[in-house]
């Protein structure tokens, strides 16, 4: 059996320059997420995951940590002006990590957690107009309300023999 590749830090989906550069303009810390996992992991296999969320002055009261598999399906509409291409995402599993709840006036929260990944799920697959991605999602939020996520991508491979 082949092992996962070795933890490194994984890279954010979004890019949050330009966000993080007007918080500071306005006296604000930047919010900043590290996940530390695999890059890749096979079907069946176990996603072993650290992370740290930095959020300054922002108010939080939990934060979780999910593995998220989601099916994107775009359609080009074609019209007059031009054609345009809508996306639509769509999760069809949600594996929970790990979930945190940072006491009042803390600027940071950080955690360990782990979430196998379900055998008879679909590995990650990539097409011009329909795609498989899976990511380890974080979710800052104050009483119900979500005030901060970001999604950090992870390869899917099928079983390993």
């Amino acid at each position: 059996m082949n092992a996962s590749p070795a933890a490194t830090a994984l890279r954010s989906l979004s890019s949050r320059k330009l966000l993080n550069r007007l918080r500071a303009a306005f006296g604000r810390a930047p919010v900043l997420a590290k996940v530390t996992a695999p890059p890749e992991i096979a079907l069946g296999e176990r996603l072993e995951v650290s992370w740290r969320l930095d959020y300054g002055a922002l108010e939080v009261t939990n934060v979780s940590v999910a593995l998220v598999g989601s099916e994107v399906a775009r359609e080009r509409i074609s019209a007059r002006t031009g054609i345009s291409v809508v996306t639509d995402t769509r999760p069809f599993v949600t594996l929970a990590i790990d979930r945190r709840m940072p006491a009042p006036g803390v600027a940071s929260v950080d955690g360990l957690g782990a979430a196998v990944v379900p055998a008879d799920s679909v590995p990650t697959l990539s097409g011009r107009l329909n795609e498989i991605a899976w990511a380890v999602v974080i979710e800052a939020a104050y009483q119900a309300d979500a005030v901060w996520r970001d999604e950090f991508p992870v390869v899917v491979l099928p079983r390993r023999s």
